[in-house]
């Protein structure tokens, strides 16, 4: 079974994600491409770091035009559909699972605001930011991985509404070893992206083989471990009862398979 694992040190967003899986080999004229099937603007930033002490990918998406004043879950539904319809019609119930996600913990963190309701520019959530899931979702097409998983980490409870909506959509995210990571360093849509997309979050064991190790980081500049996120490409076998067995896989496909 071909994975990924998303391991998290510090800063996070999902370009750093995007960042990562071009610095793994996906061209960026691919992602163009992908941009303009679904009639997006291809104008993002990236720029590679091979002489930084982190060789790592910057990813940025720029923001595009006047937005209206509130951005709530029925709008994500709206632009997310409209994407997908002209892009690639099968990804659309995976956002769902990011929605979900995102929403439920934006509620709990904003004063119980009912999912539908909710302003999710509170927590800054942007129209960019299903453009980045879309490219994130190519990328995993792209490296035709099957499953994604995301080693675990502690985080904050967080001061600020971002922050406190990043800890509550984190709810499969908690270890109790290592360096406490700030609520406010991580984007909540991209910490919806691994609690929606992720098969499980769990440290990397012998029962995967590293094929290929990528660096996305949040700086363009000055990549260091506290702005970079790493990502390992490889196989992971399980011939006793796996979360393939219990979890859907990225893409929606059942997972009950025989490893």
């Amino acid at each position: 079974m071909k994975a990924l694992f998303i391991r998290c040190y510090g800063k996070l967003t999902a370009d750093m994600m995007i960042g990562g899986l071009i610095d793994m080999g996906v061209p960026p004229v691919y992602l163009k491409s992908k941009l303009k099937d679904a009639g997006l603007p291809d104008n993002f930033i990236e720029k590679p770091n091979p002489k930084a002490q982190i060789s790592a990918h910057y990813f940025h998406i720029p923001p595009y035009g006047d937005k209206p004043l509130l951005l709530k879950q029925a709008d994500l539904f709206r632009i997310w559909k409209d994407i997908c319809s002209k892009g690639a019609p099968e990804w659309e119930e995976t956002g769902w699972k990011v929605f979900s996600a995102l929403t439920a913990g934006v509620s709990h963190a904003i004063d119980e605001i009912p999912a539908d309701v909710v302003d999710l520019r509170r927590a800054g959530v942007s129209e960019e930011n299903l453009i980045s899931l879309y490219l994130f979702l190519a990328c995993l097409d792209y490296l035709e991985v099957e499953t994604l998983f995301t080693c675990p980490f502690t985080i904050s409870k967080g001061k600020t509404e971002k922050g406190k909506s990043s800890a509550a959509i984190l709810t499969d995210a908690v270890s109790t070893v290592g360096k406490e990571v700030p609520a406010e360093d991580v984007d909540p849509f991209a910490a919806a992206m691994l609690e929606g997309l992720s098969a499980a979050f769990m440290p990397m064991d012998g029962r995967f083989l590293t094929d290929r190790t990528a660096y996305g980081s949040s700086s363009a500049e000055k990549p260091t471990g506290d702005n970079t996120l790493a990502e390992y490409l490889g196989y992971f076998t399980d011939r006793g009862e796996s979360v393939f067995s219990r979890h859907m896989k990225v893409f929606g496909m059942s997972a009950g398979l025989d490893l």
